[in-house]
């Protein structure tokens, strides 16, 4: 309408022309017309930047709606599908609350993005609302679903969010996370320019649903609906007009909670309900061993510590319920649809169901209604009993069976008996290092027994890793309790039970994929939600231990790297109110994170350890001439510097570097953006299907929750000194300003400290940075990443010191004895 607008006011300009001056007088004497630079936007072509909730538009289960996730028929790809890291994002209720997106831009020639505006205060404007058919505000309940119904706020450029120019676009950068559930909308005003100096003006398709003039086609008055909606609102605050407004676009911030919020309830529903499963502890009678024994009778460790002589080992077991499946067959592609599916049907899919066959009766057409749809299936008792009468099971309804805030009951799929390792001091060996070694006064066991410590390993170890760190918390008086994580040590998958695991993500055993899936990302999301509900059952199973030298109301929790990783989680659901009289079977008192860090898809593809192999696995399977090529490099000129060609996770990571390194060479500059550009599309799919599982998103309930946590990270000391900070989770990344250990530990609300924190009242959380060390340093003092021998022995002392110390006091103090290792 507007292009047609300005070819009429030209041709009446011609048309008055007098004077005597002539069509090629005008032509001479008017100068050329440089057409404007536009925002894309045009969904009926599929043009579109994301996160925007039109992709939510009809939706059939309260997920997105990503294009080719339906088929001719309406019908959902396959679960297997959904391994595709674009039609993971259909399985989501929402957008990501972290990743950094872009809005594109379209350029006629010789012209590009203003740099200086796309960075400034006002080009971007977001605002917090309330969408239409709002399950939390009743004034928003009766508004069609995707219109914009209710202002909240305005979000604060350079506080929360900045922007900056990416190529043809403007991207969008948040600096804290967006509220899971919550909903924004993105405006792009005029003060974003280009080179000349220009307005960035709406596309065609925007102007013409921006105005108010009535459309003709039901998808443009639907659009124009939706699109006014959102201006509507955020100018009703008075803070912008809609002249100001070149782009709008509402995007919904996916839930994260409800799924482990639902585990709990079903664990704390499992006391009295004998239909679900009730988790307990179990330690047989066994012959007295000590960490000592069991650490020495691994060949490569020839010597240890006499205090592993005073810390007993135990195992025993715990019945946990596993809700993702077991492959079919020993490929990797076989776990693809192993991911969390829901016991019931989405409601949103059932009112869908009911408005089709309402529809049909509204026309005369009764006998094509399929009476059988809402047959119920063998979970209709659970489903109804376990969600208030809220959910049922229709086989035939919502097949896929997505989990989401309106739909987050999960089905169990096995009961999985876990091996349990556990510690206690053994007080005469103990108590003589206290004593003669320490000065320590004796120690006692507590009339309740000993509190305890649930430890958690990290990606690529198991549970016994953690013995490393018995020594130093039975010194303190402290037993322990260990599992492995889903897909680790002793929990691997053998397929065929031949005795040989086909899937274990422990490293000699296994492939780190076989739990970080990057093939299916649905499944490395439900990994990180499985290990924080098997933390959660551990807990509460503690409780019905059968072994009074055991306090189990008093618990406390370690985690490294990976255990770091899934703790926010675990902690957050296991602190988070709910009964007053099932609260404290979870209670976790204190809590200590080694190496840790959120944002897990930026940190992954940063990581120095891991970023490599991420990166060349995601280029493999991409797809793209890049990927041939690359595949070829790996299996030629690469093998003489990367060893075999086998596609290992060493000669793939080495392989990446070594092709990376000959495109740069070779000066192929469009090659490497293409490459980029796949990263960051994987990222950019990553991080939003891995969000629900991500601590990012639980370090708000963290803080909120007062639970009292230290965190240490090495940091370095710089390049002049050698000591490289943490290689496998960096403290910070450089594409997202809240990736890694250090956004984590600020969002948690950690303070750093580099001197001794005398005793407080109140439990306090602390960040401990270190200048030397490694990623394990916390379990191994074998030096690393550029530090002595004796300064990685002197970390992993101070390390151990400082978490023993803070947890003995539950968090209220902390001591700090080598200050030349740490830094502020």
């Amino acid at each position: 309408m507007k292009k047609m607008l300005l070819s009429l006011a030209i041709t009446a300009a011609l048309a008055g022309c007098g004077g005597g001056e002539t069509l090629e007088d005008v032509k001479n004497d008017t100068p050329p017309v440089i057409p404007a630079a536009t925002v894309k936007f045009d969904p009926a072509n599929g043009v579109i930047s994301v996160p925007n909730d039109l992709l939510m538009s009809g939706t059939k289960d309260g997920t997105l709606n990503i294009p080719k996730e339906l088929d001719g028929n309406g019908v959902s790809i396959t679960r297997a599908e959904y391994a595709n890291p674009s039609f993971a994002l259909g399985a989501l209720d929402g957008w990501s609350s972290q990743v950094p997106y872009k809005v594109d831009l379209t350029f006629p020639a010789n012209v590009s993005l203003d740099e200086s505006s796309a960075g400034a205060l006002g080009s971007v404007r977001i605002f917090e609302v309330v969408m239409g058919a709002s399950l939390t505000d009743a004034d928003c309940a009766a508004v069609p679903a995707g219109a914009g119904c209710k202002l909240l706020g305005e979000l604060t450029f350079g506080v929360d969010f900045i922007t900056k120019a990416s190529g043809n676009a403007v991207a969008i950068i948040p600096l804290k996370p967006f509220k899971a559930g919550s909903s924004y909308i993105n405006v792009l005003t005029t003060e974003l320019k280009d080179s000349l100096g220009r307005s960035i003006k709406p596309s065609s398709t925007y102007g013409l649903v921006s105005g108010e003039t009535p459309l003709i086609t039901e998808s443009q008055l639907a659009l124009q609906g939706v699109v006014n909606s959102y201006e509507n609102v955020v100018t009703s605050g008075g803070t912008i007009s809609k002249d100001d407004i070149i782009f709008s676009g509402a995007m919904t911030i996916q839930s994260v909670g409800p799924v482990l919020g639902t585990i709990k309830k079903l664990l704390a529903a499992s006391l009295q309900n004998p239909a679900l499963p009730k988790p307990q502890v179990q330690i047989p009678e066994q012959d007295m061993l000590t960490v000592a024994e069991v650490l020495l009778s691994d060949p490569d460790i020839t010597n240890v510590s006499p205090a592993f002589n005073g810390v007993q080992y135990q195992r025993g077991s715990v019945t946990l319920a596993m809700y993702l499946s077991q492959p079919e067959g020993k490929e990797i592609s076989k776990l693809a649809d192993t991911y969390w599916q829901g016991m019931c049907s989405s409601p949103v899919a059932v009112l869908n169901q009911q408005a089709a066959d309402q529809a049909l009766r509204d026309a005369g057409k009764e006998d094509e209604i399929d009476p059988t749809m809402f047959g119920i299936g063998p979970y209709e008792q659970l489903c109804q009993g376990l969600s208030e009468g809220k959910l049922h099971d229709y086989p035939k309804i919502d097949i896929t069976r997505h989990l989401t805030k309106y739909n987050p009951l999960p089905k169990m799929q096995s009961l999985q008996e876990v091996p349990v390792q556990i510690t206690k001091p053994i007080l005469p060996v103990i108590n003589a290092i206290r004593t003669q070694t320490l000065g320590m006064p004796a120690l006692e066991m507590p009339a309740g027994g000993w509190p305890v410590v649930i430890m958690q390993h990290g990606i690529t170890s198991k549970k016994e890793h953690m013995l490393a760190l018995t020594a130093s918390l039975a010194i303190q008086g402290f037993a322990t309790v260990a599992i492995d994580h889903p897909v680790h040590g002793e929990r691997g998958i053998d397929v065929d039970e031949d005795g040989k695991d086909d899937f274990n993500a422990t490293k000699g055993e296994g492939s780190v994929l076989a739990y970080m899936n990057l093939q299916s990302l649905l499944v490395a999301r439900d990994n990180l939600r499985q290990s924080a509900a098997d933390l959660l059952a551990l807990r509460l199973g503690l409780n019905f231990v059968d072994d009074t030298s055991l306090n189990t109301s008093d618990v406390v929790f370690i985690g490294h790297s990976l255990g770091s990783v899934v703790a926010p989680a675990f902690v957050a659901q296991a602190n988070a109110p709910f009964d007053s009289q099932v609260d404290g079977l979870f209670k976790i008192n204190s809590v200590a994170l080694a190496s840790g860090g959120g944002g897990i898809a930026s940190f992954l593809l940063e990581s120095a350890s891991f970023g490599p192999f991420v990166q060349g696995s995601v280029l493999l399977s991409a797809g793209t001439s890049e990927s041939a090529e690359f595949q070829t490099y790996r299996e030629g000129p690469a093998v003489s510097n990367c060893g075999e060609a086998a596609p290992t996770n060493e000669s793939i990571s080495c392989g990446y570097g070594e092709y990376y390194t000959s495109l740069k060479a070779a000066g192929e500059m469009t090659k490497l953006a293409k490459i980029q550009g796949i990263l960051s599309q994987f990222s950019f799919a990553a991080q939003t299907a891995l969000d629900s599982g991500d601590p990012t998103n639980y370090a708000s309930a963290i803080k909120a929750l007062g639970t009292p946590v230290y965190m240490n990270v090495v940091v370095g000391d710089g390049e002049a000194n050698g000591n490289k900070p943490d290689q496998v989770i960096p403290p910070m990344t450089a594409n997202n300003p809240i990736a890694g250990s250090l956004p984590l530990a600020n969002l948690m609300g950690l303070t750093t400290v580099t001197q001794t924190q005398t005793p407080t009242e109140d439990g306090m959380s602390y960040l401990v940075k270190f200048t030397k060390g490694h990623h394990s340093s916390v379990l191994s003092p074998d030096p690393d990443a550029g530090a002595t021998a004796e300064e990685s022995a002197a970390t992993t002392t101070e390390m151990q010191l400082q978490i023993a110390t803070y947890l003995v006091t539950r968090g209220r103090a902390l001591s700090i004895q080598n200050t030349e290792i740490v830094t502020d």
